[in-house]
């Protein structure tokens, strides 16, 4: 990164110093007045004809600053109160290129001191890139981006602080910071650990990330922002099938984290509105399909021994279609297909709206009018397959096979063009 410019350092400087100039410059206007006020009814009694009125006084106090170059203010003070406010306005004579002078010195010294740890932190970023180096999967042979990676990890690899590397994260856009307890179980006994997640920004949008490979099949992650290792799993997923992706990556009010997944009759939220803009006009169409991707926080607790949950049925009391989904042909085989491929490539249980409760109408996918202008379906993934399965790119593979094979193409998947031409990875 290039040194800044001397003069956007000034400008820097004005600004860092913009609100102080505005209290000094609030400060010394009611000092004044109040000088000029007390001055005007001690110089009136004494001289009433040099000082008239009020404005004859506050014409004296302002020249007194300057200088008086035009001999404005008359004779000046002959009273002793008078001659006292004339010394004071004197010593504020000096405090008003004092005062600023300082303020624009401490601005500039904090606009360089912001510019050289943006320097700083734009060198760390690249660091920081570099623990996420591709690293291949032993069961594919694909090298892909890690999931996550410890921060003592990168302690240790790129000799950074914890600090700077909460700075680098903030200061970043493609990178946020993640506790894996939140991925385990209560019965786990889970332990705190933060670790960084890098995403993708490729088809960078105001709400995270669309890319459109003119696929009948739309990969959507809606809680990307806010559940780990879905973001992840999904971009592949999309990457190795051709399919289109659809992301939320970044949040409005980090304050208060929200999911696409569920929509109230929310307005005016400019991200929200790009969001489903967007994923309509990939999913519009009796053929088009749109996958929603979540992970299952539930999934593994022992009255639920499953890991892949499918969810199409919708609410009766809705009174529309019974499912999100027009084709419910093809749509069970390809849940017969997937659940069958596996159990037995992975061992890994799938459900058919079973743990989940049926849609309703704040349900994204009865939002962009699944099972009557789209099909559409969710599929909820534990995170011991998204985050803690090392096998995740093996299973990514064969889910993406699965699917382009009953709703896609019907084609196999160009390996090669895909994993290798074209430099997988972020």
């Amino acid at each position: 990164m290039k040194k800044t410019n001397s003069f956007i350092l000034f400008g820097r400087a004005f600004k860092n110093a913009r609100s102080d100039f505005w209290v000094s410059i609030q400060v010394l206007f009611w000092i004044t007045i109040v000088l000029t006020i007390v001055f005007y009814f001690v110089e009136h009694t004494a001289q009433p004809e040099e000082y008239s009125n009020p404005w004859d006084a506050f014409v004296w106090a302002i020249t007194r600053y300057i200088g008086d170059p035009g001999h404005f203010a008359g004779k000046g003070p002959i009273t002793l109160t008078g001659r006292y406010i004339d010394t004071f306005i004197g010593i504020l004579k000096i405090l008003i290129f004092a005062v600023p002078a300082g303020l624009v010195a401490n601005g500039f010294r904090k606009a360089m001191d912001d510019d050289k740890r943006k320097r700083l932190l734009t060198a760390y970023s690249q660091r920081l890139k570099k623990a996420f180096r591709r690293k291949q999967c032993r069961y594919t042979r694909y090298k892909v981006v890690p999931r996550f990676v410890s921060i003592v990890d990168i302690e240790a690899t790129q000799r950074m602080t914890t600090k700077d590397i909460l700075d680098t994260i903030d200061f970043c856009k493609d990178f946020r910071l993640r506790n894996l307890a939140t991925t385990q179980n209560v019965s786990e006994h889970p332990q705190d650990r933060l670790v960084v997640e890098h995403y993708s920004l490729e088809g960078k949008t105001s709400y995270g990330c669309k890319i459109d490979r003119g696929s009948d099949i739309t990969i959507v992650c809606t809680s990307s922002v806010s559940e780990a290792g879905i973001g992840n799993f999904a971009y592949y997923l999309a990457l190795y099938g051709g399919f289109n992706f659809i992301s939320k990556e970044f949040e409005q009010n980090p304050d208060e984290p929200r999911s696409y997944y569920l929509i109230g009759d929310e307005h005016g939220e400019t991200q929200l509105e790009e969001f489903l803009k967007d994923l309509r006009e990939l999913t519009r169409g009796n053929n088009k399909w749109a996958v929603m991707m979540l992970s299952a926080s539930g999934a593994e607790e022992p009255q639920h021994p499953t890991q892949f949950h499918f969810v199409h049925q919708v609410q009766k009391k809705l009174e529309v279609q019974p499912t999100t989904t027009i084709h419910e042909e093809k749509f069970s085989q390809l849940y017969q297909a997937l659940s069958k491929m596996l159990e037995e490539d992975f061992q890994l249980k799938s459900d058919l709206d079973e743990l989940y409760l049926p849609v309703g109408k704040k349900n994204i996918a009865i939002k962009i009018g699944g099972g009557k202008e789209c099909n559409a379906f969710t599929l909820r993934i534990a995170f011991s397959v998204t985050e803690w399965d090392d096998r995740y790119i093996a299973i990514v593979r064969k889910i993406a096979e699965v699917i382009n094979l009953h709703i896609g193409t019907g084609k196999p998947i160009e390996e090669d063009k895909i994993w290798k031409d074209t430099a997988m990875g972020f």
